[in-house]
């Protein structure tokens, strides 16, 4: 028996499916479709929000990254200028904190030291040879934004403190050299700015660096002259014939300086780090020989000389006393000087409990002199306070507790000369107090020693070089100039005649006629052979631009810096043929606020230059006290957080 089964209505004839069958089997299709399409569509959007999601996460993680990574590199900005004698205490370390940036938080920020100070060779890099003072650092960064989507990361780092004594030469602004007489220099050279290099017999024994540019040319105006020579590192002295405008691609400069000089003349081009002072952020390095101030923070009395003497020695030129107060007595002959000076300034020492000497002590080692001498570059007469070095050195005695190692002096000055006594007045010829420091008779020094001030100090005779009897040694000054061993003060200030005619006729500002008439006339006398160890670190007359820059007017007199050849200064004719003998290391950390004297050839003629870095202070224990500085923070490693 055969059964059918109906499926749906029928024509009644056939048995096949009517037209309403047919639709009812397409809707039935659509809404599968649909259901599927549903479904799909459900699929795509849960991914493409999930994809959404995981970008955004991934996004934020990204910034996150960034933000930590941020505060590590702040925190080794801030490390920088915190390097002092290689030294990072807990207090330079609480200091040091993570930038703001918006919509980020650094709950967990810290900088520590890994182990202790050690002293190590730099074995690579522009400053290879050298040696530093290094303190391994850790810095963990943890930056968490709003949603608190979260990175950190550990960065281990070594700050590198170089005492700055170790360069021959050392510029944090431009440096020329156009040397006229011969120069021979042993010594490492470097400098922050440009440096500039002509002339026709100069000769550099070891490396030269900068972060910038060496231009075969002078400042002032175009002139390349032919005679400089730098040694390869097999002593080979090689001609310079190239720089910075010869070749300007980094890769032909680098090329060309290896295969000339071994690498030894680097630039930018050899990615040079500039060395950076230890100073707090903003402040400029003229702060370093600058007076007390009551608001310097524990940054600047961890770097001002004025902070680290332990003989502060103040001049106070708004009080003056009569000699017999000044001094109850004492003072010591008057030496060169014919008129009696009988008028005198405040003069106090600050020795923070060691012992001091007495007033009438004081006097004889600290002696002051209105109008001393004149000084021709300065146009000038200079009021001296001279130290007499033996003097200092039979009141130490040899005894450690009596040694000054770091003596300051400071110069407070009136507004003019109104109200000081008729018989100071009368010694002021040209109607204001021009004050300065000199040392004097320093062949022998009594123990190592640093003198500093932020005014003009002037070196007259022989320093530190008695024969096994040298000290290490610095003279810090606004600017630093040289008098020979033939140097007499009475050869180079007005003659008593002079004083005798202007007394009473001096008023404040309004220099006496005869004193001008005389100063016309002056001119500078013969120098003695000289020799002087001891660092140098003042300012200098800086050229005001390159010739090659559209606007610079260019020229010489009067315009030139003097360079390197006139960074101790000189006042007298040493016939190009009369050595000055110098040991040390030479530094120039800013422009001279104080000794504004333009260079020019009517005041002096240049010694035979007999210069060379002294060598001793390649031992960390022969640096001259409170030596700077300069620093830099090498990465070791990075890695991340969890």
């Amino acid at each position: 028996m055969k059964w059918m089964v109906r499926l749906g209505p029928t024509n009644g004839l056939s048995g096949e499916p009517t037209h309403q069958d047919r639709r009812g089997l397409a809707l039935v299709a659509t809404l599968i479709v649909l259901a599927l399409m549903g479904v799909i569509v459900a699929g795509a959007v849960r991914a493409a929000m999930t994809s959404v999601r995981a970008a955004s996460l991934d996004y934020r993680e990204a910034r996150a990254f960034y933000a930590a990574e941020a505060g590590v590199e702040a925190a080794l900005s801030q490390v920088r200028p915190a390097l002092d004698d290689g030294h990072l205490d807990d207090a330079d370390l609480a200091a040091i904190h993570p930038p703001d940036l918006d919509g980020f938080d650094y709950d967990s920020f810290a900088v520590s030291r890994v182990g202790g100070i050690q002293v190590e060779t730099v074995t690579d890099g522009p400053y290879v040879g050298l040696y530093s003072l290094a303190q391994n650092v850790e810095i963990y960064s943890l930056a968490a934004d709003r949603t608190n989507t979260v990175y950190g990361v550990i960065l281990a780092a070594k700050a590198r403190a170089i005492p700055i004594f170790q360069f021959g030469i050392f510029y944090e602004e431009d440096l020329e050299g156009t040397n006229g007489p011969p120069l021979e220099f042993l010594g490492r050279v470097h400098s922050n700015g440009n440096i500039y290099l002509s002339s026709r017999n100069a000769w550099y024994r070891e490396m030269i660096t900068t972060p910038n540019k060496v231009y075969h040319d002078r400042k002032d105006n175009h002139s390349i002259q032919n005679g400089v020579y730098v040694n390869d590192d097999v002593g080979n002295a090689v001609q310079l014939t190239f720089d910075s405008r010869s070749l300007p691609d980094a890769e032909a400069f680098k090329g060309q300086s290896c295969a000339s000089f071994s690498c030894r003349l680097q630039t930018d081009a050899f990615d040079v780090d500039s060395l950076q002072l230890p100073l707090p952020v903003g402040l400029p390095p003229y702060e370093l020989v600058r007076s007390r101030e009551a608001d310097d923070g524990v940054a600047e009395r961890n770097v001002k000389f004025a902070w680290k003497a332990d003989a502060y020695v103040t001049v106070d030129l708004t009080q003056i006393v009569d000699r017999a107060t000044a001094c109850e007595g004492g003072g010591g002959d008057d030496e060169e000087i014919i008129e009696a000076q009988d008028w005198l300034p405040r003069l106090t020492i600050e020795r923070g409990g060691r012992p001091a000497p007495s007033v009438a002590e004081l006097c004889g080692i600290f002696r002051w002199r209105w109008s001393g001498f004149y000084d021709g570059r300065e146009e000038e007469l200079k009021d001296i306070l001279d130290i007499r070095i033996n003097k200092l050195r039979n009141w130490v005695g040899g005894d450690p507790a009596r040694e000054m190692q770091i003596i300051y002096v400071n110069f407070v000055l009136p507004t003019d000369i109104t109200g000081y006594p008729q018989g100071a007045i009368n010694l002021i010829l040209d109607g204001t107090v021009d004050p300065a420091l000199r040392v004097v008779d320093g062949a022998n020094l009594p123990n190592r020693m640093t003198v500093a001030t932020e005014w003009p100090l002037y070196v007259r005779g022989s320093y530190n070089a008695a024969v096994g009897k040298k000290q290490p040694a610095a003279l810090v000054g606004d600017g630093i100039t040289i008098l020979s061993n033939a140097w007499r003060d009475l050869q180079n200030r007005p003659p008593v005649d002079i004083f005798t005619v202007c007394a009473g006729s001096v008023f404040p500002n309004n220099p006496c006629t005869s004193y001008e008439n005389w100063a016309l006339g002056w001119n500078d006398r013969p120098a003695g052979e000289t020799s002087v160890s001891a660092a140098i670190l003042a300012g200098h007359w800086a050229t005001p631009c390159d010739h090659e820059q559209p606007g610079c007017p260019g020229g010489s007199e009067d315009f030139y810096g003097g360079g390197i050849e006139n960074f101790p200064r000189f006042l007298e004719n040493w016939a190009t043929s009369v050595a000055f003998r110098y040991r040390g290391s030479l530094v120039s950390l800013f422009t001279s606020q104080k000794t504004l004297g333009t260079w020019n050839m009517t005041y002096y003629v240049p010694p035979r230059r007999d210069w060379s870095f002294d060598t001793d202070f390649r031992d960390p224990a022969l640096l001259p006290p409170g030596t700077p500085t300069v620093g830099n923070v090498v990465r070791t490693a990075m890695r991340e957080a969890f």
